[in-house]
Formats: C-alpha cells, structure tokens, sequence
C-alpha cells in the first residue's frame, strides 16, 4: 500500500508547497474547532454566575471575532490558494502527463481494448484527485488537533478521555474487520464497472455501424446485462456496509452516553462548571468525529484502491515516466509496478 501511496504523490510532486500550505490552513481551521466550545463555555458561565452585562457583551465581543476569522477569514484564504495554485492547475498537470505518457509506445506484448482503456484513465483521474484532496484537507488536518484534543480531555477531563480512547478503539477495530470481509467485495465491484464502461464506451465508438448491421436492441441488452451485474453486486456490498455502519453508530452514541453520564457526574459533585462539562462533551465529539473521519478516508481509500491499482498498470504498460527513463529508473519503475486486478485489460484490440 505505501508503494501506491508513494506513486500516488509522485504524480504531484510539482505542487507540494501548494498541497502544504492548503493543508495548513485546513489544520487551523481544526485546531480552531477546539476553541469554539472554550469561548461559549464562558459566555455559558458569566451569565450562570450573573456576571454584569458589560462583561458577557465583552466576551460574547471577542467569540465573534474569533468566529469570523476562524469561520470566514481562513475558509476564504484556504479557497483562494486553492483556486489559484491547485483546484483547477492540479488536475490540468494530471490529464496532461497522462496523454503524454499514454501517447508513447506501449511496451507491453498483449494487445489492448481502448474502451476498456478510456474507462480505467478516466477512472483513475477521478478518484486520485479525490484521494489526494482527501488526503491534504481531511487526513493531514485532523491528526495534530485530533492528539491534542486527546491529550487535554486525558488532562482535564481523564475519566472522559479514558470513555473516549474505548469508544475510538472500539470503532477502529470493528473497521478493520470490516475491510478484511469487504476488500474482494470492492475489487470486484470495480472490475463490474469497468466492464459496463467497457461496454457503453464501445457503443458509442460504434454507433452508426450497430445502426447499420441492426444490432441497436443487442447493444442495449448487452449493456442492460453489464449494469444489472454491476448494479446487484454494488446493493449486495451495499448492504453489508449499512449493516456495519449501523454498529459503528451504536458504538459512536453508547461512547456519547457514557460521556453525559460522567460529565452530569462532574457537574453535580461540582467539580466542573456547565460551561466546561459542554466544552469536554465538544471535544468528545471532535475526538470521535476525527476517528470517524479517518474511517471514512479509509473507506474511500478501500473503495478506490483497485481503480488506483488499474491506472498504474496501464500507464506500465507504457514504461516509467520520461524522468524515470532519463535517470536509468525503469527498473524501479518495474518493481513499483502492481498487477492489474481488470483481466479484461489485457484482451485483444478491437
């Protein structure tokens, strides 16, 4: 999987300052969530404790210019460099190298289908430009204020912490057996679909002969036949994911249950005030949101990885990149190189 990873960066190296930078102001607008629950806990406070009007009018002042610069100051700079270093510029350098490099001799003996070609490209594109803005604006952010959303609930609020460490564990263990029951699911669901656009793409290339020869209802069946197998494969995989999901859910609210419960706990002893016993509950929750985030992020990643895998043994079959070749790499190119999980890849040309 790091070698993926690693190939999948590659693809990107041109814009890492852009890719750092969005990733940096994604992580203050985290880190910025930690603090939003601190200024209404002590609004919450100053009027329990009826504080003069003054004073609450002074608080509630300066949580709203927090608010405006963690809600619209750093979203507006993050769209900004977004826009004009990597949204539209990143995917531009994808499609172009990949041209270039799909243009050039293919090395590979076995002939090949350009429908099925086209789909897995296209294909491949697609979700390597969602994993890597998955990975710059959910992965990356959420790490070091998730830690220290972990470290201050273990420090003011351990009991809390320890329900929220048990919660989060709880929900990553079930995911990974969750991806070791659905990873055949997910390759095999793409090699469906790739096989229903192998089958559209054809279609069309060939529309005016299929009218010609009559074979226009033969045409559609086909495809009609390709899409039931790819559609009843995607509900079966898609009901043992909302099977689990429902039992990640259960979990998610028991670890917020236990968490009222100790926190009204605090708050009758009088250990804690309301306004903080809100604030530990907000971090509780960012803390399982972030695992939740992770989760997801793998998800996509399991869901993707076999188009990913598809797109990498097809540009192999054109040798490494220009840059590789000039440096003598084709023999690493060749051991990076993951074998491609479509059969029909390797089938004869039309």
């Amino acid at each position: 999987m790091l070698t993926t990873v690693r190939r999948v960066m590659s693809l990107f190296r041109p814009f890492w300052r852009q890719l750092a930078l969005i990733a940096l102001l994604m992580m203050l607008q985290k880190a910025g969530d930690l603090l939003v629950p601190l200024f209404g806990g002590r609004v919450i406070d100053a009027m329990a404790q009826r504080q003069t009007l003054d004073a609450i009018y002074a608080m509630t002042a300066t949580a709203f210019l927090f608010w405006v610069c963690h809600g619209n100051v750093l979203p507006y700079l993050t769209g900004r460099v977004d826009l004009a270093r990597f949204q539209y510029d990143g995917p531009r350098h994808l499609g172009v190298s990949v041209l270039h490099r799909v243009l050039r001799p293919r090395l590979s003996p076995e002939g090949r289908d350009t429908a099925m070609q086209q789909a897995v490209i296209e294909r491949g594109e697609l979700v390597l430009m969602q994993f890597v803005n998955a990975v710059v604006r959910v992965a990356i952010p959420v790490i070091l204020p998730g830690l220290v959303t972990l470290g201050l609930l273990l420090w003011w609020y351990p009991l809390i912490g320890l329900i929220a460490i048990v919660g989060g564990t709880l929900d990553i263990l079930a995911t990974v057996y969750l991806n070791k029951v659905l990873r055949p699911l997910y390759t095999r669901l793409q090699e469906l679909d790739y096989e229903r656009q192998r089958v559209h793409t054809h279609v069309f290339r060939n529309l005016l002969g299929l009218i010609v020869e009559s074979k226009e209802r033969q045409a559609v069946a086909d495809y009609d036949e390709r899409y039931a197998a790819f559609a009843g494969f995607g509900a079966l995989t898609g009901r043992r994911f909302l099977a689990f999901n429902f039992g990640r859910g259960l979990i998610v609210n028991v670890t917020n249950l236990c968490s009222w419960g100790v926190g009204a706990w605090y708050v009758d002893s009088g250990v804690y005030s309301l306004g903080y016993f809100l604030a530990s509950l907000s971090w509780s929750t960012y803390l399982m949101n972030c695992v939740g985030a992770g989760i997801e992020l793998q998800r996509q990643w399991m869901e993707t990885i076999p188009a990913i895998k598809a797109f990498f043994a097809e540009l192999d079959a054109y040798g490494p990149p220009d840059d590789e070749a000039a440096a003598g790499g084709a023999a690493a190119g060749a051991e990076d190189a993951v074998p491609c999980p479509v059969p029909a890849l390797a089938v004869a040309a039309e």
